[in-house]
């Protein structure tokens, strides 16, 4: 027979379960502490991460290792302490990380502590380079620049070549219309 749980125990169970189902699809998981920071504030830094599909959860720390625990993410579980709260989304990490980098500069109370970005974890310096990085979008623009960048000159040096042939072509019958004229 089946223990039951008594009505705290279970409604904790459930609050639990929720976490992790609210974790599991995330590729990016972004530990903070946020000690000392208004409602309001909260209230705003969830509008800027909105655009780039996060979330900001404050979550109780017990109950968020035993979510972890439950999606094989214990390795996070050493960030944790103190007033807690996670970002967490599918977006992309680095945009993630340069949304809570911006806030942490105007708000001091809110503090990088680590993440969980596509199965590695990653210290609060790791985190603050990653947000310094250019925009997906922008690095891919530089990648295909660069891989182009030889195509192009390859075909700006086959024109050139068949321009001066065609110059050359041009004077050559120049040259024989006027030894017929002449």
């Amino acid at each position: 027979m089946e223990k039951e749980l008594k009505p705290g125990r279970f409604l904790k169970t459930r609050i639990v379960e929720e976490y992790a189902e609210r974790l599991k699809d995330s590729t990016s998981i972004i530990v903070t502490e946020f000690k000392g920071i208004t409602n309001k504030q909260l209230e705003d830094l969830r509008k800027r991460l909105s655009p780039v599909s996060a979330r900001y959860m404050i979550i109780k720390c017990s109950m968020c290792k035993q979510a972890l625990e439950s999606l094989k993410m214990q390795d996070v579980n050493a960030m944790l302490g103190g007033s807690c709260a996670l970002s967490y989304g599918d977006g992309d990490a680095a945009s993630i990380t340069k949304v809570l980098a911006n806030f942490t500069k105007e708000n001091k109370n809110l503090i990088l502590k680590g993440g969980y970005i596509d199965g590695q974890i990653l210290t609060a310096d790791t985190l603050k380079e990653l947000a310094a990085l250019p925009p997906r979008e922008v690095l891919i623009a530089r990648l295909l620049s660069a891989m182009n960048s030889p195509v192009t000159g390859f075909v700006a040096a086959c024109s050139g070549i068949l321009k001066k042939i065609v110059y050359a072509l041009n004077e050559i019958a120049k040259k024989k219309g006027g030894e017929e004229n002449g």
